[in-house]
């Protein structure tokens, strides 16, 4: 008996340490592979044997494979994989945007600046062809270097549009694989009575750190051995065997965005977009919302109001040919699109410009009242009016006028300004048709003997009757005759034989002056003059139509003013700040990524030190231990040699 069971004993350490020898081997052939986790074989001392005077040990016994991991510390390789991964694509495409708009030949400060140099030159010679020439070409170069930077901004949205969709084709590969290993882990542990397969769990780990790469994960484990996989905020991507595969969409608005969707079958989706994060496309979705449309809003409103506040004071000057400017450029309306499943429509117009702000909104009907709210904060906008025709809605510059016919659910997504670069257009191109001068002429009599002046002129209104009634003139003429020292007198001068009064004013005070419109009775004419100093009784002054200003600067210098004045931003913004604005943004958004970047690679390198310390094969180690198990084999081997000697003792002396 004890001769049997010392070889018995023998040829359980003989197995064990095989087995050991052969797991150490196997560490030492996988220390380089990508994922793979150190495994150790657990033995234990086999069941002993009562023999009468107590237990006698039978051996030892080999209870698992096993490898060496820890879940928390492989939580956080998978977590801040993806965290780093979002803020670096993040940060690289940021980057991309800020270098262009920063620099001084690619962006568009320089081509304001030469613009707005162009305009001086203008005032400073406004009958040289030359100067004239300089403005339509600096104009339609600044024109260009719009287009250009708008079409640039939609390639990149093209791009993230590619970048997304290759990602979501990744994820949908990498969700399968999950998926199938599941089963096979199944089956596995199930024929190996609930033994670990460690080889195909590694595989599944280094599969959902790849996935991790592309969006954050949440894993929940099963009592089978299957592993659940979550992403975003908690979409079932993986469940058991069984994946769910993502699909892309395009949104609603101006150069639609792509979305993102799980494909629920039949042909349903349903959108995930705003519960994804962390990964490529978290990054992406985060470039995209944080970067790249603001950019294209921002650049957008600054080509609006350089074509609505430029327009509106050209159109206020007089051209070489005597006649009122016209549009300098052409620019959008506020751009929208409906969602999916709406049949309403939407008439959407400007209201003031200047109060727009580079947002977009969503506006959406619950069967009895509409509201607004922008798409970048969830922040509901207040509206005044009632959205019908007479009284639309209006929020933030914009006039919205709704369909009658909508119903409850539906909803719009307005973008005011996203198309403003690529859509301004140069409209003069005639150097002649430059309108820098003021329509408004006015004059004193030589025979005046007072000291009293006229201002040159402003105007106020383009639209007023008294300019558009009758072109190329001012309708009616206006001469004005002091009655007293205090006192004075507006005619139609129409017929300067028979001027025809129109009202008498009292109460001019020759200390302070006074502003001429409106009158006390109500008289407009779109335009105001200031008379000042001490005019005598008789002493007349004329305003009429100024039909050849071809030396007159007066518009030229407003012209030029619009460039700088603060016309944006309800008075608080120039032109240039909406971009030196833009491009601060941009820059900021760029460098706090590369902060964040920088601040996750690091906790990154640590969360994996930390899984090398605990999963990662030393080969110092692994060979000390073949030293090990190998000397132990050869003992394992000398026991059953001893045993077998034993034996053979035995059965010679049976044989005596």
């Amino acid at each position: 008996m004890t001769t049997g069971n010392m070889l018995g004993i023998g040829t359980s350490a003989l197995r064990a340490f095989q087995r050991a020898l052969n797991t150490t081997g196997h560490n030492i052939a996988n220390a380089n592979t990508p994922g793979y986790s150190r495994q150790r074989v657990d033995l234990s001392s086999a069941t002993p044997q009562y023999a009468g005077y107590g237990y006698i040990g039978t051996g030892v016994r080999t209870d698992s494979v096993r490898r060496f991991y820890d879940g928390f510390v492989e939580n956080q390789v998978r977590n801040y994989t993806s965290s780093t991964t979002e803020f670096q694509t993040l940060h690289n495409y940021a980057a991309q945007i800020d270098n262009v708009l920063a620099d001084p030949d690619a962006g568009l400060s320089t081509a304001m600046q030469r613009f707005e140099s162009a305009a001086q030159d203008l005032a400073n010679d406004p009958a040289s062809t030359a100067t004239r020439q300089a403005l339509i070409s600096e104009g339609q170069g600044l024109v260009d270097r719009f287009h250009s930077l708008g079409g640039w901004l939609d390639d990149m949205n093209s791009q993230v549009n590619n970048d997304l969709q290759a990602s979501v084709t990744e994820i949908n590969r990498i969700s399968s694989a999950i998926a199938d290993l599941n089963k096979e882990i199944v089956r596995a542990s199930g024929i190996a009575g609930d033994q670990p397969p460690n080889d195909l769990l590694d595989q599944r780990d280094s599969l959902i750190r790849d996935l991790s790469e592309h969006v954050s994960v949440s894993t929940l484990s099963q009592d089978d051995g299957s592993l659940n996989v979550m992403i975003g905020s908690g979409q079932a991507l993986v469940v058991g065997g069984n994946a769910t595969q993502l699909g892309t969409y395009r949104g609603p608005g101006v150069h639609a965005p792509l979305q993102v969707a799980l494909e629920a079958g039949s042909n349903n989706q349903v959108p995930i977009t705003d519960q994804l994060s962390g990964g490529k496309v978290g990054g992406l979705l985060g470039f995209r919302s944080r970067v790249l449309e603001p950019a294209a809003n921002e650049l957008g409103r600054a080509a609006i109001g350089l074509g609505e506040f430029f327009n509106a004071q050209h159109q206020r000057g007089v051209d070489l040919n005597g006649q009122l400017g016209q549009a300098f450029f052409s620019f959008p309306d506020p751009q929208w699109d409906s969602y999916p499943g709406v049949s309403s429509s939407l008439s959407v117009a400007w209201d003031d410009v200047g109060q727009a702000t580079g947002a977009d909104y969503k506006l959406q009907y619950d069967g009895a009242t509409w509201s607004i709210s922008r798409t970048d904060t969830g922040e509901q906008v207040a509206m005044t009016g009632s959205g019908s025709a007479a009284d639309p809605f209006v929020v933030d510059g914009v006039r919205i006028t709704v369909d009658a016919a909508a119903v409850s659910g539906d909803t719009f997504l307005i973008q005011p300004t996203r198309n403003g670069a690529q859509s301004l257009q140069m409209l003069v191109n005639d150097p002649s048709q430059i309108a820098a001068a003021s329509p408004v002429l006015t004059s004193a009599m030589t025979t005046n003997t007072g000291s009293g002046a006229i201002s040159a002129g402003q105007v106020t209104d383009i639209d007023n009757a008294a300019f558009q009634s009758t072109p190329g003139s001012l309708s009616p003429p206006v001469m004005i005759r002091f009655t007293s020292a205090t006192t004075y007198e507006l005619y139609d001068n129409s017929n300067p034989a028979s001027p025809t009064l129109l009202e008498s004013v009292s109460g001019f005070d020759p200390a302070t002056g006074d502003d001429v419109f409106p009158t006390p009775g109500g008289l407009d004419y779109g335009y105001q003059v200031r008379l000042t100093g001490s005019p005598n009784a008789g002493d007349e002054f004329t305003i009429g139509y100024n039909g050849n200003g071809d030396g007159d600067n007066r518009n030229a210098l407003a012209l030029g003013e619009v460039l700088t004045g603060s016309v944006m931003g309800n008075g608080t913004e120039s032109l240039s700040d909406v971009y030196r604005g833009m491009v601060s943004e941009v820059g900021t958004t760029t460098r706090q990524a590369e902060m964040t970047v920088g601040a996750h690679q690091q906790l990154l390198e640590r969360s994996l030190n930390a899984r090398d310390a605990i999963s990662g094969v030393n080969l110092d180690e692994e060979a000390a231990n073949l030293v090990k198990f190998q000397q132990s084999y050869q003992a394992a081997a000398q026991v059953i040699a001893t045993a077998n000697e034993l034996f053979d003792t035995l059965l010679g002396a049976v044989r005596r």
